[in-house]
C-alpha cells in the first residue's frame, strides 16, 4: 500500500511554513475527505526513474551543468555537490514530495567525507514543512567540513531555520527570491461541522489525572489561544529564533530584528540589506563561492571547517550593511579569509568598479607590507638626498674659496701655484747658499730699479736752497773735507 506522506503528515505533525503553502495543503486534507483524493493506494507503485546518487557541477566544466552520478567515485575531482531541498520538508522520503531531509542529510555526510567534493550548494526552493527532524538536518549542514552555501530560490521557516546554518553564507536566488517567514503559528482545521453533516459526533474524555491531556487545542477551539501559546507556540518559536540569531550573528539589521523575526516574507534585494541573506547573485556565483572558499582553504578535504569556511559567528561580515550596493561572488569570497591572494584581490576589485564604487580598491597583506617597505626605502633615500646637498653645499663654497685664493696669487689653476711655490723655493735656496759678504746690487728693468728710492725729504730740499748754505757749498773749506 502506498500512502500519501505528505497529508499524513499534515494530518499528524507540527509544521513550520509560510501562509501561503499551508493554505494550500489544508485544501490537500479537505480532498481527502470529500474523498476528491485518495490518501492511500492499494495499487501497484508508479515506477519511477531511478535517483542519482549525488548530483554534482564541476567548476572546470561549467558547461555541462549539474550531472547526475550513480556513486561518488564517479563523480569529478574537484566538483561541487549540489543538494535539493524542494517543496515541503519532510523527514522520510514520499513518492509526493520526494526524497526527505533524513535521506539528503545522509547525502551531505557522505558528499563532505568524499575526496572528490570540494564543497555543497543547497538549492532551496521550500515554503518550509515539518519541525520532525528539522534541528537534525540543519545541524548537519552547520557541521560540514567544506564549504557550504545555501542558495535560496525560496527559503521560508523551517527552511531558513535549515538553510541559515551554512557555513559559507547565503546567496539570495535573484530579485524574486523569497525568504523569511521567521516564526511561528499553529493552524488546524475544525471538522465538527463538517462530521455533524455526515452525522458523526466527537466524543472524548480525559483521565482522572489527564487534566491538561489536549487541553491547550480546546481551549483554542474555544477561542482561547493564551494556553497554547505558553505551552507550545511561545517555547518552540523561541528555540528557532534563537537558532537564526545565532546563525546570522550580527548581520541582521538592528534597526529591523524585531520585524525580520516577526514572520514577514521578503523578496530579492530586501534579504540583502536587511541581512538576511549576503548578496544577490545566480547559481553559478553559489558555486563559484564554494570553489573560491574550498581553494582559500588550501587542502578542503582535510582542512577543518573553521579553517576552511566561514564560522556562523562572523559570517558574511563584509555584508553587514548593504546599502543599495550588491557585490558579488569574488568579493563575497574575502569574507573572514586569514590570507587573500593577489589574484583574489584582484577580482574583488573588480566587483567594487562594476558596481560603481571607485577611488578605493582591496590590496592584500603582502601588497600592504611591499608598500610600507617602500615607503620606509624612499624616506630613507629622501634623508640620504638632503645630506648629500648639505654636502654639496659645503663642497661648492671650499671650492669658492680655493677659486678666490688661486685669483690672489695670480694663477689660474693648482697646477701653476705649484710651479710659482717651486720657483720661490728654489731662489730662496739660491740665496741661502751665498756667503754673507756677497753684496746684491738692484736689478734694473726698463728703465726701473727693483729697489725703492725714497723722494728727497722736501724740508731738506728747501734748506740746501738756501742763499749762505750754497755759499757754504762752493767754500774751498768744506769742498777740501769733502
Amino acid at each position: 500500500m502506498r500512502i500519501n506522506t505528505l497529508l499524513s503528515a499534515i494530518l499528524h505533525g507540527a509544521f513550520l511554513m509560510e501562509g501561503a503553502a499551508m493554505q494550500t495543503f489544508n485544501a490537500l486534507a479537505v480532498q481527502v475527505l470529500t474523498g476528491q483524493l485518495q490518501a492511500s493506494s492499494f495499487g501497484e507503485e508508479e515506477k519511477k526513474e531511478p535517483v542519482a546518487a549525488c548530483y554534482a557541477l564541476t567548476p572546470h566544466a561549467a558547461g555541462l551543468g549539474i550531472v547526475g552520478y550513480g556513486a561518488l567515485s564517479e563523480v569529478p575531482a574537484g566538483s561541487v555537490a549540489i543538494h535539493t531541498i524542494a517543496g515541503v520538508m519532510l523527514p522520510e522520503d514520499s513518492w509526493f514530495t520526494g526524497m526527505g531531509t533524513r535521506t539528503i542529510g545522509q547525502r551531505i555526510q557522505a558528499a563532505d567525507a568524499h575526496e572528490n567534493i570540494i564543497g555543497h550548494v543547497g538549492v532551496w526552493r521550500t515554503p518550509g514543512g515539518s519541525t520532525s527532524g528539522l534541528e537534525s538536518f540543519a545541524s548537519i549542514i552547520a557541521g560540514t567540513q567544506k564549504p557550504f552555501v545555501s542558495y535560496a530560490e525560496q527559503m521560508c521557516s523551517a527552511g531558513y531555520w535549515a538553510g541559515s546554518s551554512a557555513n559559507g553564507g547565503i546567496v539570495v536566488g535573484g530579485r524574486t527570491a523569497m525568504i523569511g517567514s521567521i516564526g511561528t503559528k499553529i493552524e488546524f482545521l475544525d471538522f465538527s461541522g463538517f462530521y455533524e453533516k455526515l452525522g458523526i459526533k466527537q466524543i472524548g474524555a480525559n483521565a482522572t489525572a489527564s487534566t491538561n491531556k489536549n487541553a491547550a487545542f480546546d481551549q483554542l477551539i474555544a477561542g482561547n489561544a493564551k494556553p497554547i501559546q505558553q505551552e507550545l507556540l511561545d517555547p518552540l518559536n523561541e528555540v528557532f529564533l534563537s537558532t537564526v540569531r545565532a546563525n546570522r550573528d550580527g548581520k541582521l539589521a538592528a534597526k529591523q530584528e524585531k520585524e525580520l523575526l516577526s514572520g514577514m516574507v521578503y523578496i530579492g534585494q530586501a534579504n540583502v540589506d536587511n541581512g538576511l541573506g549576503d548578496v544577490l547573485g545566480t547559481l553559478d556565483d553559489a558555486v563559484n563561492l564554494v570553489a573560491q572558499l574550498a581553494e582559500q582553504a588550501g587542502d578542503a578535504s582535510a582542512s577543518s571547517a573553521q579553517s576552511a569556511t566561514i564560522s556562523n559567528s562572523n559570517t558574511v561580515s563584509l555584508f553587514a550593511k548593504k546599502n543599495s550596493v550588491t557585490l558579488g561572488a569574488a568579493m563575497f569570497a574575502l569574507v573572514a579569509q586569514a590570507t587573500v591572494t593577489a589574484a583574489a584581490a584582484a577580482a574583488a576589485n573588480e566587483e567594487l568598479v562594476a558596481a560603481g564604487i571607485t577611488g578605493a580598491a582591496l590590496i592584500t597583506e603582502a601588497q600592504e607590507q611591499a608598500y610600507e617597505a617602500t615607503a620606509q626605502e624612499l624616506t630613507t633615500a629622501q634623508a640620504a638626498l638632503q645630506t648629500a646637498n648639505q654636502e654639496l653645499t659645503t663642497a661648492q663654497a671650499a671650492l669658492k674659496v680655493h677659486t678666490d685664493a688661486l685669483a690672489a696669487a695670480g694663477v689660474a689653476d693648482v697646477a701653476a701655484l705649484v710651479k710659482q711655490r717651486d720657483e720661490f723655493e728654489a731662489k730662496a735656496k739660491e740665496y741661502g747658499a751665498m756667503d754673507g759678504d756677497t753684496s746684491t746690487t738692484a736689478v734694473r728693468k726698463n728703465g726701473t730699479s727693483d729697489v725703492e728710492t725714497p723722494d728727497a725729504d722736501a724740508s731738506q730740499k728747501l734748506i740746501d736752497e738756501l742763499p749762505h748754505n750754497q755759499a757754504l757749498d762752493n767754500n774751498p773749506l768744506f769742498a777740501a773735507r769733502q
